[in-house]
């Protein structure tokens, strides 16, 4: 989506579809459908899986404990899956035009450079995973569990010390509070048809097929 207050829209109405029942969850995937790219992307990624795992097991405990692990894993995978998607779809910049949009050029700005410096690290975590399992691969270590805790360290280590060079680089050109940004967007016709049937998926979410002809009866 081109217009990043619908593509917001959009998620947080799918987002409380698919936490309020499994049809919104089933919904809210054929609503990933209209962006192909973004979500062939988002089930490539390593990260997404990972997530997936953790939710696995966490299910399975559930199922043993009483019920619903089966509709949790559900729903707690399309949420991610979401997430994923959507961040795929982030371009420089534009969060920062929809922080100052919504709260304007002080807290905004501040909240908007936030988003994006933490979107800009992620992408450069996702890079630096990506060479180190190249590098483990040229020296003849295969990758496994034993050494995802070192490798996990290392990344931290690595955004730690990255994100205290940025601070001290806001200092040194003295940023202090807020700041100077005109935002622009532009709504393409998909981006409103996209949020209408994302609206529509939660209105089905709440009130089933069945309770709407219900109704009319």
């Amino acid at each position: 989506m081109q217009d990043p207050r619908l593509r917001l829209l959009s998620v947080i109405l799918l987002t409380t579809a698919t936490f309020l029942s499994l049809p919104g969850a089933i919904l809210s995937v054929l609503w990933l459908l209209l962006y192909p790219a973004s979500l062939k992307d988002a089930v490539r990624s390593t990260g997404f899986w990972f997530l997936v795992i953790m939710t696995g097991i966490i299910a399975i405990v559930i199922s043993l404990s009483g019920t619903g692990g089966i509709s949790y894993f559900v729903r707690i995978t399309v949420i991610f899956l979401l997430a994923f998607t959507v961040y795929r779809g982030w371009t420089p910049g534009e969060y920062l035009d929809l922080s100052v949009w919504l709260f304007g050029t002080r807290t905004g700005f501040d909240l908007g450079l936030a988003i994006e410096m933490s979107l800009q690290g992620l992408k450069e975590a996702a890079a630096d995973w990506s060479r180190m399992m190249v590098a483990l691969k040229l020296k003849g270590v295969r990758p496994d569990f034993r050494v995802v805790p070192a490798i996990g360290v290392l990344l931290l280590q690595t955004r730690l010390m990255r994100a205290r060079d940025q601070a001290d680089l806001l200092v040194t050109r003295g940023y202090e509070v807020g700041g100077s940004c005109c935002p622009e967007f532009r709504t393409a016709k998909k981006d409103i048809l996209a949020s209408v049937l994302a609206g529509t998926v939660l209105f089905l979410a709440v009130f089933p097929v069945r309770d709407v002809f219900i109704l009319q009866m």
